[in-house]
Order: C-alpha cells, then sequence, then structure tokens
C-alpha cells in the first residue's frame, strides 16, 4: 500500500480517524479554493516531503511523534599523523593540511519509533545511533534534533495549521494500524523509502543524500556551528529565510488583486442574471 490507498483508508473509516482533514476546509487566501478530500491531504503530504527534504539537506534531524525520527550518525575519523611525501607531489598543501585534520563524516539513518518497533516482529533491532543510555529521548540522541513544526507545511498549502497536524496524525495512525493488520506498506518521502514488508523495516535514501554525506569536504561544512556572525543573523529575518526555502514556491503565489477582481465580476453577473430572469417573469 503507498499513501494513495492508505489516504483511502482514512476516508473509508471516518470514525476511526476524526479531524478537521474529513471537510473540505477553507484556505488561508481567498485566492485559493477550497480543496476536495483527498486532493487537500495529498497536497499536505507533498508539502510535508518538501519540508523533511529540506530539514535533511541541512542536516537537521526532525522526529516525527508516533511514526520515527530522521537523523544522521556522526562519524568521527582520527587525524593523520605526518605527511607521506609519496602524495605530497600529488596534492596540493591545502589538500594536506585537510587530511591532517580531524575528519567527520554524517550517515543518515532512520530510528523508527517505540510504539511501531513493538509490532514489527521480524525486524532486527539494532542500535542505528551509539550514544549513552542515559540519553533516552530521541532529542538527546539524534544530531540536531527538532521536531515536525506545522506551520511551514500549513504556510505552503495555504491552509490553517490544525488541519496540517490533524492530517499528518491521522495519516501515521492509519500506518500503524495497517502494519498492526499485516499490510505492506511503502512510503516514499522523495529522499529516503521506507517500506514495511511482513513485520519487518527497510529503508533506503537517495544516492544523492548519501554521496553528498560521505563527502568530506561538503560534511565538515555542515557539521561546523557558529560561524555565521552575529551581525548577519540580526539582519536576516524570518521573511528572507522563508523566501529561500523550497516550500515557499511548492504553489505558485496567486495575484490576489486580480482574482479577487474576477469573482467580484462574476458575481456581479450572478445577480445581474436574477434581476433579468425576475423581470421576464
Amino acid at each position: 500500500m503507498d499513501i494513495n490507498l492508505v489516504t483511502d483508508w482514512i476516508f473509508k473509516n471516518p470514525l476511526m480517524y476524526p479531524g478537521l482533514h474529513q471537510e473540505s476546509c477553507a484556505r488561508t487566501s481567498d485566492a485559493f479554493k477550497p480543496l476536495e478530500l483527498k486532493s487537500q491531504m495529498l497536497i499536505i503530504w507533498r508539502a510535508f516531503c518538501e519540508y523533511l527534504k529540506e530539514k535533511a539537506n541541512d542536516c537537521k534531524g526532525i522526529n516525527i511523534k508516533g511514526f520515527g525520527a530522521f537523523t544522521y550518525e556522526v562519524e568521527t575519523g582520527l587525524p593523520k599523523i605526518g605527511i607521506e611525501f609519496s602524495k605530497a607531489k600529488t596534492k596540493s598543501f591545502q589538500e594536506l593540511l585537510v587530511e591532517k585534520k580531524t575528519s567527520y563524516k554524517l550517515r543518515p539513518c532512520f530510528v523508527v519509533d517505540p510504539k511501531i518497533k513493538k509490532i514489527l516482529t521480524k525486524f532486527k533491532d539494532k542500535d542505528e545511533i551509539s550514544k549513552p543510555k542515559s540519553q533516552s529521548s530521541i532529542y538527546q540522541r539524534g544530531y540536531q534534533m527538532t521536531y515536525c513544526n506545522p506551520i511551514p507545511i500549513a504556510a505552503s498549502c495555504y491552509l490553517h495549521k490544525n488541519v496540517v497536524s490533524d492530517t499528518i496524525d491521522s495519516i501515521f495512525t492509519a500506518v500503524y494500524d495497517l502494519i498492526t493488520m499485516g499490510k505492506n506498506i511503502s512510503l516514499k518521502f522523495g529522499f529516503v523509502n521506507i517500506y514495511f514488508f511482513d513485520k519487518n523495516l527497510t529503508y533506503t535514501f537517495a544516492p544523492e543524500v548519501s554521496k553528498t554525506m560521505s563527502n568530506i569536504h561538503e560534511t565538515q561544512k555542515k557539521v561546523r556551528r557558529g560561524i555565521t556572525p552575529v551581525s548577519q543573523n540580526w539582519k536576516d529575518s524570518a521573511v528572507n529565510k522563508w523566501e529561500r526555502s523550497s516550500l515557499s514556491t511548492l504553489l505558485e503565489r496567486p495575484h490576489t488583486p486580480l482574482i479577487k477582481t474576477v469573482d467580484n465580476k462574476v458575481q456581479m453577473l450572478k445577480i445581474m442574471s436574477l434581476d433579468m430572469a425576475s423581470t421576464n417573469n
């Protein structure tokens, strides 16, 4: 079962998955009309996947309540002592300095939620992240962990955040119920594919994600923190950050004044037609 069949299951059982997603909700912009139920859920899913992909590209872990967490395992390489003169003729001095420094690699991984792990009877419970046992919370164990914020997703879809929260909660609640019933589920997030087959869990990250994270030069830039000047942080507003986000261009921004003018003309034509019909009678 893919996301389309999961949404069909949710709408066939409205009493099991109540919420605002069970009705066609008004958009936050007058330029957009309310969507059909399935289209509304699928556009939220699309924005949700884009939101996860953006966080993954920024090397930030994100936790989805009741499903699991996408995060990274930091692998540290020891610095090399001395310089191999055989390589000194073929490499530049800057490349040799990089080799002598402590190197870091980020390995993308998925940590399944304990609730789902209990019903995956054939899943080999291996530790994806090597952390002390005292750090029990996923927000302590994951790398730069954060929670799944519904507000950016809602802004990209022009819907209220409560609609987005109810939709995401219902999808992963349905996934849990379907796995319990022995159904096979395939979820494609764009940057990773997760498969629940025969009470087992497997996942595959996109080749470009694994390739980027295994590149030491790219990873070093993402691991370092606090390198942005404070003056730049003060000047960088939330509006500028939103414009740089891929979520801001997920749907084409409407020309609201033009659309309102067209709607007003349509309403005026309706009134004129009613007036003409009444005079003829």
